[in-house]
């Protein structure tokens, strides 16, 4: 199987009438940024495009993205001749929208994730790319359509944030280049910065305050364990989380971290992080989930959250054969 050019992807796009357009359930940066941008494109050459999104954005991500400008109810696949995809791996991804896209004849799928599960017949998935944002940015290129200071600051902040401002080792020339790109094209860059990374709710540093003075090293894995009764305490939720396994990696005896956040009795999140060659996507995998090489995560059941510690270390004693 091969990847669809850009062109026939844009030709098709430019062949419908209304496009509905969706990304992964509790979306980073990324899903945000490959798929809004995409929807303002497609609607400046006069056809109709929606993005669905279910949960709510982060605090971060409704300073940068207008949350105003997707749709959160049921979708009619009545409504549309096509649907896209973009950043999400696998139909389960999708959500409550999974099995409208996944039985619509009409689709595109775009994403930068292995083993991609949700392919039609036209898709470009290319494990090259540090973010679906830039494939996006390319996809918009091939349709010709005029790229604004605000589509080209939402394709700036995925890319930035799946890269972690371009500190992460899946940072490569095609970062770096359509970074560049994006910036004349207009991305606020010195904005996108001080929202995703200079700004912090107080809850955020609570809980900043509580990983630093809760992770546990043990040899050469740190983590840090969150159960509901901190997010409580804190008036926190999961997504408020999300950077810890990043942040934890810069300890310098370390090549992987991990943490675990509960987020209801019995259900756990784990985002995992590796340094150089460290394949935490394999410990994603053994627990249900997937990702990146590098950066992947995973949700699963646990009786508390011990065993949920328990069941990670675990994985990363067999997969290197301790």
């Amino acid at each position: 199987m091969m990847n669809s050019s850009f062109k026939q992807i844009a030709k098709k796009i430019k062949k419908a009438k209304s496009v509905a357009i969706f990304t992964h359930v509790n979306p980073d940066c990324d899903a945000l940024g490959s798929s809004l941008p995409l929807a303002l494109a497609i609607r400046s050459l006069n056809i109709k495009a929606d993005v669905y999104v279910k949960d709510e954005f982060t605090y971060s991500q409704s300073l940068v993205f207008d949350k105003n400008t997707v749709k959160n109810g049921d979708c009619n696949p009545n409504d549309y001749d096509l649907m896209i995809s973009t950043d999400v791996p696998s139909i389960s991804r999708l959500g409550e929208y999974g099995e409208i896209f996944a039985s619509f004849e009409n689709r595109v799928v775009l994403d930068h994730h292995p083993n991609v599960n949700t392919l039609g017949k036209v898709y470009y998935v290319d494990t090259k790319f540090s973010s679906c944002s830039e494939i996006s940015f390319l996809v918009i290129k091939a349709l010709k359509a005029n790229i604004t200071k605000e589509i080209a600051s939402y394709l700036y902040a995925g890319l930035s944030a799946d890269t972690y401002s371009f500190m992460n080792a899946n940072v490569n020339e095609n970062s770096l280049k359509i970074a560049l790109e994006l910036l004349k094209n207009g991305a606020d860059v010195n904005d996108i910065n001080e929202k995703l990374y200079k700004t912090k709710t107080d809850k955020e540093v609570k809980l900043m305050s509580y990983m630093w003075k809760n992770y546990v090293i043990d040899n050469d894995i740190v983590y840090c364990l969150v159960d509901l009764q901190t997010l409580e305490k804190i008036k926190a939720q999961k997504s408020d989380c999300d950077n810890f396994s990043s942040e934890l990696l810069c300890i310098d005896t370390v090549k992987c971290s991990f943490s675990i956040v509960e987020l209801e009795k019995g259900l756990y999140n784990l985002s995992l992080r590796g340094k150089n060659n460290e394949n935490v996507m394999s410990i994603a995998q053994k627990l249900g989930g997937g990702g990146h090489l590098r950066a992947a995560g995973a949700k699963f059941k646990a009786e508390d959250i011990y065993q949920a510690r328990d069941m990670v270390l675990n994985a990363f004693k067999e997969f290197k054969g301790n």
